[in-house]
C-alpha cells in the first residue's frame, strides 16, 4: 500500500471539507448577483449590529439593516445586506458601524431583487465574501496534490512494468544500460554505516522520527514526523557469478521490506537508548520536554539492509571512473545514478524484498490517476465559481 499517497488523499479530503464552507459562501454570493437583476427603491426601517462571541471571548460584528420595498404592488421586508442568504461577520466593529451609518432609518436605497422571487434581495454588493481567498488556497493545494498523485501513479505503474517485464541478469554477463540484478549485499573492502537507532552495521538505513502532538481540542492527538530520511553507502551485489559495485543515491527509490521495520517507543519522561541519543545529538534534532500523558512521546523507526542480506537492484550499469566505456568486466562496472544525457536511466530502485512483492505493492497504483483527476476537477470548479461570473460565465442554480 502506498501510505504516502493515502496520506495525501486524506489531507486533501480534510481540506475539501474545510474549504467547502468558504467556496459555498462564494457560490451563494455569485448566484445571488447573477439572479437578482431587478432593482427597486427601498426604505430603511431599522438598523442594528449583531455581536457574537467565540469560546476565547473574541467578538465578531455584523451589520443589520431592515428595509422595505415594493415590486408589482406587493410590499416585501428584507434584512439581507449582502448577496447570498448568509450574514457576513468581521472582527471590526467600525466596519459594521460604517455600513449602518450609511443607511439611516427612513432613508432610501436602491436594492437588487430576484424577478422570479422578489422576496429574495440584497442591499449592497461590496465584493466577494472575505473567505474567498481560502477557496483559492484550497484550489492551488488541491491542484498540486492532484498533480503529485497522478505523477506518482504513473511512476509506480512504470516501475511495476519494468520490474515485472525485465529479465534478471547475471553479474558476469552484465551489459551497459538498464539492468535488473539479484544477489547479496556485501562490503568486502568497503565501509559500512552505523544504523541510526541501533548498534547494527548496515549499507542502507531508512529512518523516521515521530512525535506525539496532543491537540488541545477533543479531536485527539496525532503523530507528526520530526525527521525522516535514508542513509546509504556503496556496496557490492554478489550473485555467485561475480560482484558489481552499487552506488546508492539520494534520488534512488528505496522500497524495503515493511516487515523488517522496527520501532522504538520512548516516553517523553524516559531516556533514549544510547544509539538513538547519539543520532539525535549528531543530527542536532533536540530532545522533547517531559509532558504528561502521550504528549511529546516519540517513535524511532528504522528499516535496514544489512551486510550479506539479499537485495534486488534495478539500475543503470555504467563504467567506473577511469574504465573504458566498452568494458564488460564486472569489476570495472558500477550501478548508480548517471547523466541521463549520456545514458538512459528509466529507474534506480534498491530493495531487500522479493520481486513478486515489489510488483504486488504496485498492482493497484493506478488508483492515483482518477483520484488525482477528481481533485483537479475540484480545483477548477473553485476557480470557475470565484472568477467565472466576472468573465461572463453563468453558474448553475442548484436550488
Amino acid at each position: 500500500m502506498d501510505k504516502k499517497g493515502v496520506g495525501v488523499v486524506v489531507v486533501l479530503l480534510f481540506l475539501t471539507v474545510f474549504g467547502a464552507f468558504f467556496v459555498g459562501t462564494v457560490f451563494q454570493h455569485q448566484v445571488a448577483v447573477q439572479e437578482n437583476t431587478g432593482t427597486a427603491t427601498a426604505t430603511i426601517q431599522s438598523t442594528d449590529i449583531d455581536i457574537k462571541t467565540d469560546d476565547e471571548g473574541d467578538e465578531s460584528y455584523s451589520p443589520v439593516v431592515v428595509y422595505e420595498y415594493t415590486v408589482d404592488g406587493e410590499t416585501y421586508e428584507n434584512r439581507n445586506v449582502f448577496p447570498g442568504g448568509f450574514q457576513r461577520w468581521r472582527d471590526s466593529r467600525a466596519w459594521a458601524e460604517d455600513i449602518v451609518a450609511e443607511h439611516g432609518v427612513g432613508s432610501e436605497a436602491t436594492i437588487n431583487y430576484n424577478p422570479n422571487d422578489p422576496s429574495r434581495a440584497y442591499l449592497r454588493n461590496d465584493g466577494l465574501p472575505s473567505g474567498w481567498i481560502w477557496g483559492i488556497v484550497y484550489a492551488v493545494v488541491a491542484f498540486l496534490g492532484a498533480g503529485w498523485l497522478i505523477r506518482t501513479g504513473i511512476r509506480r505503474w512504470r516501475q511495476r512494468n519494468l520490474i515485472k517485464n525485465t529479465p534478471t541478469q547475471k553479474v558476469r554477463s552484465l551489459s551497459m544500460g538498464p539492468s535488473e540484478m539479484k544477489g547479496k549485499a556485501v562490503t568486502d573492502d568497503l565501509e559500512t554505516i552505523r544504523a541510526p537507532f541501533s548498534d547494527d552495521d548496515c549499507v542502507i538505513a531508512e529512518y523516521e522520527i515521530e512525535e506525539y502532538d496532543d491537540d488541545d481540542d477533543d479531536s485527539g492527538g496525532s503523530w507528526r514526523t520530526v525527521k525522516e530520511g535514508v542513509l546509504h553507502t556503496p556496496f557490492y551485489l554478489d550473485d555467485g557469478t561475480g560482484k558489481v559495485l552499487v552506488r546508492p543515491d539520494d534520488e534512488a527509490t528505496y522500497d524495503l521490506d515493511p516487515e523488517d521495520r522496527t520501532t522504538t517507543y520512548v516516553d517523553s519522561s524516559g531516556k533514549e537508548p544510547d544509539p538513538i541519543r547519539r543520532f539525535v545529538e549528531v543530527e542536532n534534532i533536540g530532545f522533547p520536554s517531559n509532558m504528561p500523558g502521550k504528549e511529546n512521546d516519540r517513535r524511532y523507526s528504522q528499516n535496514l539492509v544489512l551486510p550479506d542480506e539479499g537485495v534486488y537492484v534495478f539500475g543503470t550499469v555504467h563504467p567506473r571512473d577511469g574504465a573504458s566505456s566498452s568494458t564488460e568486466n564486472p569489476d570495472m562496472l558500477a550501478v548508480g545514478k548517471v547523466d541521463e544525457d549520456m545514458m538512459e536511466e528509466p529507474m534506480f530502485l534498491i530493495s531487500d524484498d522479493e520481486e513478486k512483492d515489489l510488483v504486488g505493492r504496485r498492482r493497484w497504483t493506478l488508483w492515483h490517476l482518477p483520484v488525482g483527476g477528481l481533485f483537479i476537477v475540484a480545483s477548477f470548479v473553485v476557480l470557475l465559481i470565484t472568477f467565472g461570473p466576472g468573465l461572463g460565465v453563468s453558474l448553475p442554480v442548484l436550488f
